[in-house]
């Protein structure tokens, strides 16, 4: 394999290996807000009941409280991390797309110079007949 042809194996590597990190955020940030809907839901459900206990009130405030702290961790994820990776995915795909470019040109120029010299051969065969 070429210089080239490996460039752009490690490049799909390098997409793929990025493309899996960005999955892994997605799946975190999923998890993050999963966990702040059940935590809510069981403040409702503690609400419903119409119990006057303090502890009851002590309770659901936490959980609230939890269920905050879960989106936060949310956003965060949602925000800076996963915009990065999807920024390197978008320029490793352009770079890969370049190496591929250059490898296309590279092989024309090379079969053309390869005719052209055929070409000449032919000519000067004729020439010295």
């Amino acid at each position: 394999m070429t210089k080239r042809g490996q460039a752009v194996e490690e490049k799909i590597g390098l997409i793929a290996q990025v493309q899996e990190e960005y999955e892994e955020i997605i799946e975190e940030v999923q998890g993050y807000c999963q966990k702040a809907q059940e935590l809510r839901k069981q403040a409702d459900e503690l609400r419903r009941s119409r119990s006057t206990d303090p502890q009851m009130a002590t309770q659901i405030r936490q959980l609230l409280e939890q269920a905050d702290y879960f989106d936060q961790l949310a956003d965060q994820k949602d925000g800076h991390p996963r915009l990065e990776a999807l920024c390197r995915i978008d320029d490793l795909q352009r770079e890969a797309f370049a190496v591929k470019a250059t490898i296309s040109h590279n092989e024309s120029v090379h079969i053309r110079q390869r005719n052209y010299g055929k070409g000449r051969k032919e000519v000067s065969e004729i020439i010295l007949r």
